[in-house]
C-alpha cells in the first residue's frame, strides 16, 4: 500500500481533545450500522474539516481503522493545510472515479497508525460527472467493508450540491456550525436539504464557542488562518475566539 506523510497535525489542548473524544464516543452510541459518516457544514469557514481531521485521528488511535475520503473535490486545502505529502506521486479519489486507477492505489496509509486517507491530488473543476459515476457507490461499499469507519469530508451544503450527492451514500451525517456566526436560518435549510436526501442527521457539532480557556486562544492561532477565504466566493468575517468542539450526538 501507498504511504503518506502529515506533517502538521499537532496534538490538542486538554479541552479540544475531549470535546472530540466525546464525539468519537457519541458516534459509537449510533449503533454498528453506522460506518460512513458524512461531515459538512452550511457554509465555509465552520470548521467541518478540522473536525473530521481530528475525529480521524482519535478513532485510528484507539485501534479502529479509519479511513478520510477528501470529497471536497473542488476547494480541498487539506494537502496544503496538514502538510500532507509522499515520496511518490500522488493518486486519490479523482483518480480512481475517473478510471485511471484502481481503488486500492487510491488509498493510503498513514504516519498515524490505523489511519488511512483518501487524498484528493488535485482539484477538479467539474466533479458532479465524478461524484455520480457509479464507481462512487462502488468506492463506499467497497470500503465500509475494509474500515470500521470511513469518513468523508465534503463541501458546504450553501455552496454547491456535491454535499448532497454524497449523502445519499452515508449511513448518516454529521452536520458542524459554527457557534454565534450560522444563522438558525441556514442550519433549518441545511437540515431540511439533508432530510430529502434520506441520511439521517446523527447530530450537530457546535463550533469555536465562546470559552476562555487555552484551548480557545489555540484553536483560533491555529485554524483561522484563512482557510476557504478564496473558496465557493464566502469572504469570512472577523474571526471569533471561541474554540470548543461541543457536540450534541447521541443526546
Amino acid at each position: 500500500m501507498n504511504h503518506l506523510t502529515i506533517q502538521h497535525l499537532p496534538e490538542l489542548p486538554f479541552e479540544i481533545e475531549e470535546a472530540v473524544n466525546q464525539l468519537r464516543v457519541n458516534l459509537g452510541f449510533c449503533g454498528d450500522q453506522i460506518k460512513t459518516v458524512m461531515i459538512t457544514s452550511s457554509v465555509p469557514n465552520e470548521g467541518k474539516s478540522f473536525i473530521t481531521m481530528q475525529l480521524w485521528r482519535m478513532m485510528a488511535e484507539v485501534g479502529s481503522r479509519v479511513l478520510l475520503i477528501d470529497c471536497d473535490l473542488r476547494k480541498s486545502e487539506m494537502r496544503a493545510k496538514y502538510g500532507i505529502s509522499s515520496d511518490e506521486k500522488i493518486t486519490g479519489i479523482a483518480h480512481y472515479l475517473a478510471g485511471k486507477v484502481e481503488l486500492p492505489d487510491a488509498i493510503y496509509s498513514t504516519n498515524v497508525p490505523n489511519g488511512f486517507l483518501m487524498p484528493l491530488a488535485a482539484s477538479v473543476a467539474n466533479p458532479s460527472i465524478l461524484l455520480e459515476n457509479p464507481r462512487f457507490a462502488e468506492m463506499i461499499e467497497v470500503c465500509a467493508g475494509q474500515f470500521d469507519y470511513v469518513l468523508i469530508d465534503t463541501p458546504p451544503l450553501e455552496s454547491v450540491a456535491d454535499a448532497l450527492r454524497i449523502a445519499t451514500h452515508a449511513d448518516g451525517v454529521v452536520l458542524v456550525v459554527r457557534s454565534g456566526r450560522t444563522s438558525r436560518k441556514l442550519v433549518a435549510d441545511a437540515a431540511e436539504k439533508l432530510r430529502r436526501t434520506g441520511a439521517p442527521i446523527l447530530g450537530v457539532v457546535l463550533s469555536r464557542a465562546e470559552m476562555d480557556r487555552r484551548g480557545s486562544r489555540y484553536y483560533k492561532r491555529y485554524y483561522y488562518n484563512g482557510y476557504y477565504s478564496k473558496g465557493y466566493g464566502h469572504k469570512p468575517g472577523r474571526p471569533q475566539t471561541a474554540v470548543n468542539t461541543n457536540n450534541q450526538i447521541g443526546r
